[in-house]
């Protein structure tokens, strides 16, 4: 009794410190409570100028409507032809005209006449000062001072660069100063949208980032191009971390279903300057067409809600909505969308990243003394195992783990490590904490089962929480809750529960089913349990498929729309793996008869297995808000308790003690 209480209290103090983690986890997710709406703005010119739109009003219609920011991209090379303040011209395009026709242009004409043209040569002309400056400035960055050539210092300010064509339409040239001047104009954020090049080393990147950001009121930045990668990759992630700080710009880190469409360099980037990170949530222009604006509504609001979203990049909608024009369902689309983000208690503003958040190592060391205590507990009240050495070992094995994992700079891994065996071990103590339900005697009444059935329902998740709060106390970081780290055990969260409560069902006494494992192997298969056999294993893939952000599998028509009533309902929805297998199972445990418990009770053991691994799992989706979270448990319960009640009625009309 001695060695139970000090696991006791020594599972407390692990739990105690897991809570005041997740409590100041709580406060920092309450206060980054700010979401940018952000337009794209080469789309959106392209959409203006498509429908002769005034870009003015439509800009100030889609402010007034909740519009944040303007997200202005680097003018690319091959987009200087089509720039009213600016052309470009090759050197061989230039001569041939000479040639044939003569130049007409006076600046042209006479470098002709000097022989200074050169069919190598890439031409580029600024046609107003603000562009010329521009361009003065960025091809210092992306070009050698001996590639650039300044031929004509007058407007038309004309550069003669010594580079291939398919190069340079491919450069960055710096943010077009017309944009940056029409969201000023209306009082827009800017959200630039830079462009990396392998070769840039901390100068290069300091002068991009500088022309940029500095005078611009700019506060988020978005990387793109054709490469898919930060600034700064692969060798100068430090430089341009170092650079966004002194800044003061947030990383925009765009979330992603595929860890392969991932930016080249954004994780580096990420753990470099981890207090600076917001995540992006945008839907492609090809897969948006194919959407009802509806859902593009509830898509950008769900990951506000339920993934820390805190960029909205919104790529203008080119089609009609209800018999309104296309400007007016565009407003229509960024009023929703605001007014959603509102009716989820956040603001609409700049993106707010989180505050420092750092759990320093002494706290991990004590929320990390729950794991051994748990699985000491486990085993000691179910096979009777375990000593005081038992416990003194496991205490000094997990605290040299914790800190070796500090010293050789990997403490996440152990972490980790660490977070999985208590997910996978609350569940299991969870469901030995019910074991004498499955022994006791039918419950007398029907108001009697449903009631005995809430109080195992509740033990067994008072206990699993245990696990929720290890998980959430040993990797709530801001980098996990921005997801850009992930807890990687997610899907063994799922699979490892159910079975281990299969096996402490079948192999132990305490359940009452005193299964030997030779007697297991020598009795036949019949072809029901083939049957049911085949059906769990297609269930329990099904499962593991489908426990990712995307799958290869995707829901049925009717799920979706069930979800999407639930959501509806309940703002957040409750996962199915809950409130239709675990808690009605747990429910029914103390209706069922003891003949009905002895054949199917491995049935109930893996169901009840199924749902308390899935409550730990909620949790371990990390980018998830902690309220969130239990308000989605929370639902399921209450959903549960409804089916397993019904479940309880049924059953006890149909079989009486």
């Amino acid at each position: 009794m001695t060695y139970r209480r000090l696991l006791l209290a020594v599972l407390a103090l692990g739990l105690l410190a897991a809570l005041f983690v997740a409590a100041r986890r709580e406060l920092h997710e309450h206060r980054a409570n700010r979401v940018e709406i952000v337009l794209d703005d080469q789309d959106f010119s392209a959409l203006a100028q498509s429908y002769a739109y005034d870009q003015r009003a439509f800009l100030i219609a889609l402010r007034r409507a909740g519009l944040t920011s303007l997200a202005v991209q680097e003018e690319l090379g091959t987009s200087v032809s089509s720039s009213p303040s600016a052309a470009v011209y090759t050197g061989s395009a230039l001569l041939a005209q000479a040639r044939l026709t003569g130049l007409r242009d006076p600046v042209f004409a006479g470098l002709a006449a000097a022989h200074a043209l050169r069919a190598d040569d890439v031409y580029l002309v600024a046609y107003d000062d603000a562009t010329a400056q521009r361009y003065a400035r960025q091809l210092k960055i992306k070009f050698s001072a001996r590639a650039v050539r300044l031929l004509h210092a007058q407007l038309p300010v004309v550069f003669a660069l010594r580079t291939q064509p398919d190069y340079f339409g491919t450069v960055g040239l710096g943010l077009p100063s017309d944009r940056i001047a029409i969201a000023q104009e209306l009082h827009l954020h800017l959200v630039p949208r830079l462009q990396n090049d392998e070769r840039f080393k901390a100068p290069q990147i300091d002068a991009l980032l500088d022309d940029a950001v500095l005078g611009h009121d700019a506060h988020t930045v978005i990387f793109f191009g054709l490469r898919n990668q930060a600034l700064g990759y692969p060798d100068a992630i430090d430089a341009t971390a170092a650079r966004m700080v002194a800044d003061h710009v947030d990383f925009g880190t765009v979330e992603t279903y595929d860890i392969k469409q991932n930016q080249a360099g954004s994780e580096a980037l990420a753990h470099a300057m981890p207090d600076h990170v917001v995540r992006v949530q945008a839907i492609a222009k090809v897969e948006q067409d194919k959407l009802r604006p509806e859902e593009i509504v509830e898509r950008y609001l769900l990951g506000v809600r339920e993934r820390n979203i805190r960029v909205v990049y919104l790529r203008p909608f080119g089609h009609q909505w209800d018999g309104r024009s296309i400007e007016a369902t565009n407003v229509e689309l960024v009023q929703r969308i605001a007014q959603g983000i509102r009716a989820a208690g956040l603001r609409v503003g700049i993106a707010t990243p989180f505050e420092p958040f750092l759990v320093r190592w002494w706290e991990i060391a004590l929320v990390s003394l729950a794991v051994p205590a748990i699985v000491l507990l486990v085993l000691v009240d179910v096979f009777a195992l375990g000593s005081l050495r038992w416990l003194i070992a496991a205490i000094a094995v997990d605290l040299v783990l914790v800190a070796a994992g500090y010293a050789v700079h990997h403490d996440m891994a152990v972490r980790k490590l660490l977070a999985l065996i208590g997910a996978i071990a609350f569940p299991l103590a969870g469901f030995a904490a019910i074991a004498p339900a499955f022994r006791a005697a039918p419950s007398p009444s029907t108001r009697a089962a449903i009631l005995d059935g809430l109080r195992v329902l509740a033990v067994a998740l008072a206990v699993t929480a245990g696990g929720v709060l290890v998980v959430v106390g040993l990797l709530s970081t801001p980098l996990t809750m921005t997801e850009v780290d992930r807890f990687s055990g997610v899907k063994l969260v799922l699979v490892a529960p159910p079975l281990g409560a299969l096996l402490l069902y079948l192999f132990s006494p305490r359940w009452g089913a005193r299964l030997a494992a030779s007697r297991l192997a020598a009795s036949p298969v019949t072809a029901l349990q083939l049957a049911v056999g085949v059906v769990l294993a297609g269930a329990a893939f099904l499962v593991v498929e489908r426990s990712g952000n995307q799958s290869d599998i995707a829901p049925s028509a009717l799920e979706l729309a069930l979800r999407a009533h639930l959501t509806a309902l309940l703002q957040v929805r409750p996962r199915f793996k809950e409130f239709v297998v675990g808690f009605p199972a747990l429910m029914l445990v103390p209706a069922l008869l003891p003949s009905d418990r002895a054949r199917w009770g491995w049935l109930l053991a893996l169901a009840i297995g199924v749902g308390l691994g899935d409550v730990v799992d909620t949790f371990s989706h990390l980018h998830t808000a902690l309220a969130v979270s239990l308000l989605r448990v929370v639902n399921g319960a209450v959903i549960g308790i409804v089916v397993g009640a019904l479940a309880i009625l049924i059953y006890r009309r149909f079989r009486r003690p």
